[in-house]
């Protein structure tokens, strides 16, 4: 990937590093990288000295970068994720944003804003190895010891289910800085019903192994929207997004779904041991 790098002043205690590739519209980009420093002086980043910003012009350019990323990393989730506008790791050990300008630039204002600081707050809770190495645990391993599951299913579960663990933490902490305007249209955004995971429900009904697959992706925005239920003005209509993004599941699985999410907004302030409940929780429900 040719790619022209500059360096950003300090931002308080962070070195932004902005990588850009082929961009062709200068003015959004900067657009990109103020916001992504003005959340930086709202949230805090006390762990967070020096972060990398990738933009792309196209949004093919950074799914073949984060493809080979994933091949030359060894990094064996499988086809559980989806192409998205703007993406956040630390495979490398540094945190690093990732963004399509392409489709972030399509997306309305609000929701735009509310993507750009979701990536920025997975770098202050989330910017390091530990957060995307995670431990099977006991449920997982006891089902593949079984033969329920095999390994890739069981590694893909504890994928979603870390991404929705994480997820939750950052719209936790984003609500708790004043991020709710924002937060609101992103989530709702990423809860309006989707065609796909409808015809992947109905192919995987009677495949348990990719039925629990396909709920704990249903899991994921549901999780990252929940911190939101408690909010005054907006709460409600949360509420009622997240009913209606799995209108097309069995009102018992529903009601199971819901149940996870009452667990979800109990949790503390260790990432592990979230993901570690959570699955516990999916595993009890669902499995």
């Amino acid at each position: 990937m040719k790619r022209k790098t500059w360096i950003e002043e300090e931002r308080g205690t962070v070195k932004i590093v902005a990588h850009k590739s082929n961009i062709a519209d200068e003015k959004f980009v900067a657009s990109v990288l103020e916001t992504i420093k003005d959340c930086y002086d709202r949230v805090g980043a006390l762990n967070v000295e020096i972060v990398d910003i990738c933009l792309f012009d196209k949004a093919s350019a950074m799914d073949a970068f984060l493809s080979e990323e994933k091949r030359s990393l060894g990094i064996a989730t499988s086809d559980c994720e989806a192409s998205f506008f703007a993406t956040h790791d630390a495979w490398r050990g540094t945190p690093r944003i990732m963004v399509s300008c392409d489709r972030m630039s399509a997306l309305p204002e609000m929701v735009r804003l509310g993507s750009i600081h979701h990536e920025v707050a997975h770098t202050i809770l989330h910017g390091s190895l530990e957060y995307y190495s995670f431990s099977l645990p006991e449920p997982l391993l006891r089902l593949e010891r079984e033969g329920a599951f095999s390994r890739q299913v069981t590694r893909d579960l504890l994928y979603l289910a870390s991404v929705a663990v994480k997820d939750y933490e950052v719209t936790r902490r984003l609500y708790e800085n004043g991020y709710v305007e924002d937060q609101v249209a992103f989530n709702r955004y990423l809860l309006e019903p989707d065609e796909e995971t409808r015809e992947a429900w109905t192919l995987a009904r009677e495949n348990e192994a990719i039925r629990l697959l396909v709920l704990a992706s249903i899991l994921k925005p549901i999780c990252c929207a929940a911190p939101l239920l408690r909010d005054g003005r907006h709460g409600g209509e949360i509420a009622e997004f997240i009913a209606k993004s799995m209108n097309f599941l069995p009102k018992d699985l529903s009601r199971r779904l819901l149940g996870i999410m009452e667990e979800v907004l109990k949790f503390g302030e260790n990432t592990h041991e979230n993901v570690d409940l959570f699955v516990k929780k999916v595993i009890e429900e669902l499995a």
